[in-house]
């Protein structure tokens, strides 16, 4: 089987440019005894000497057709006896598998059929050409897809190569009548029952008319756009490291390119068990530059609020929030899992003032004699209010939350508060009452919250 012939070459040179083959490999052909894997096969032992390359086969017989599908099967057996080759035969129960876990035939099969091919060692070389590759580029369109979806067949993926991915069926045809070698027909081909038959029956023909090479610009059209997609992959992959913070959340969202941010969306709807579908991503891409909120399913809802992108479950907590009194004015506490709340006394008079004086701590300063009884450590509190310092009038703390404080934060907000109120809320400030003054605090109480 040396002799050389157009198609073994331009599949030779397709298995080169996809590095599909490097040579030495253990290659098990699955063999329907349809044209396309007839095909296949031969040309896999045309090239079995100038790749280095062991060649077998596997046929799967889904026992769906009775006499017909006992044909297939005898066919392969007579067709690798006499190219003395290894052909290895599993018999699967389709229907049997469909009763336990539902789905179409065709699922259904093709789930029978990969986990036969599981149980073969080496690569599995699989029959798919241009022509399914145009069924499938054209479902995809219907059903509605994006760039991934548009990039067809993958040539490989993992253990399974698909090496006559460039041929249109008429190439096969033409190969095999050179050959000399006959193929058996699936009965069901002939039925437009399948989506896909409808398709190569009704769409691929007027495609035809329109441009005979029409399968063969397709694949074109999809080994271009697979490059964009990788491409693509990648910078999600890096973008998505960079502004990633736990838990489900995207920062900067605004400075991440549109083409770039929906796959971060999509992988970050993944990272919590959601299908990335378009709507959702519709729904989320609306909600980007306008900020609020869009539900997800189920119990996930998204939230965009100071160029942070969120998604978190819907269903409200019943829990009270967290409290707990500080028994003492120094040391650390916790009321959320791995954050500490720290307090320090100061009494040094000039590190007093340097502290007041120094604009950047104003916040998380208090005047500790001016603090009325037990001081209690808690979470956020709804109807919550007090009257910033240096501001002279009561604020809600939801307000000046959502205004102030990233999505992200909210959860974990802390707060103080003594025997007449809050004095302390995180992120926003401290009550007039408890301001500290140069050369008058005696004591400072700093505060401030650590991870």
């Amino acid at each position: 089987m040396n002799t050389k012939d157009i198609f073994t070459e331009k599949m030779v040179q397709f298995i080169t440019e996809e590095a599909l083959i490097l040579g030495g490999e253990k290659i098990c052909c699955a063999l329907s005894g349809g044209a396309d894997s007839v095909a296949l096969l031969l040309g896999m032992l045309d090239l079995r000497e100038r790749l280095g390359i062991d060649v077998s086969a596997v046929h799967v017989n889904h026992c769906l057709r009775g006499k017909e599908s006992d044909r297939d099967e005898n066919f392969c057996r007579e067709l690798c006896d006499r190219l003395e080759i290894r052909l290895h035969v599993h018999r699967c129960d389709v229907n049997a598998y469909r009763e336990k876990f539902g789905g179409s035939v065709e699922t259904a099969a093709r789930h029978c059929r990969y986990e036969a091919f599981e149980k073969e060692s080496g690569l599995i070389a699989t029959a798919h050409t241009a022509s399914d590759n145009l069924e499938t580029v054209i479902q995809r369109i219907a059903r509605g897809t994006g760039l991934h979806g548009l990039c067809g067949i993958p040539v490989k993926r993992d253990r399974f190569i698909r090496p006559i991915l460039f041929a249109s069926r008429k190439d096969i045809e033409d190969f095999l009548q050179r050959k000399g070698e006959s193929f058996v027909t699936d009965s069901t081909n002939n039925s437009d029952e399948y989506t896909r038959n409808k398709i190569r029956h009704s769409i691929v023909p007027i495609l035809q008319e329109i441009n005979p090479s029409a399968e063969k610009n397709v694949f074109a059209m999809c080994r271009t756009l697979k490059t964009d997609d990788v491409y693509f992959d990648e910078e999600c992959k890096r973008v998505f490291e960079e502004h990633y913070k736990e838990p489900f959340c995207l920062f900067g969202i605004s400075d991440i390119p549109k083409a770039v941010r929906v796959r971060c969306e999509a992988r970050l709807l993944e990272m919590c068990g959601i299908s990335a579908d378009s709507r959702k991503i519709r729904d989320i891409e609306k909600i980007v530059s306008t900020g609020g909120r869009c539900h997800l399913s189920g119990k996930f809802d998204c939230f965009v609020s100071h160029n942070e992108l969120i998604i978190r479950s819907s269903e409200k907590s019943n829990a009270s929030p967290k409290e707990l009194i500080m028994s003492n004015a120094e040391g650390k506490y916790s009321i959320y899992e791995n954050i500490s709340f720290c307090t320090k006394i100061i009494t040094e008079k000039s590190e007093i003032n340097a502290y007041i004086i120094n604009k950047e701590f104003t916040n998380y300063l208090l005047d500790y004699d001016k603090i009325i009884g037990c001081i209690k450590l808690r979470g956020r509190r709804a109807g919550d209010k007090i009257r910033l310092a240096d501001r002279g009038f009561t604020v809600s703390i939801k307000k000046r939350i959502q205004e102030n404080i990233l999505l992200s934060k909210r959860q974990t907000l802390h707060f103080l508060e003594d025997e007449e109120g809050t004095i302390f809320a995180e992120g926003i400030g401290i009550a007039e009452r408890v301001k500290p003054l140069p050369n008058e605090t005696k004591r400072l109480m700093a505060v401030w919250v650590e991870k």
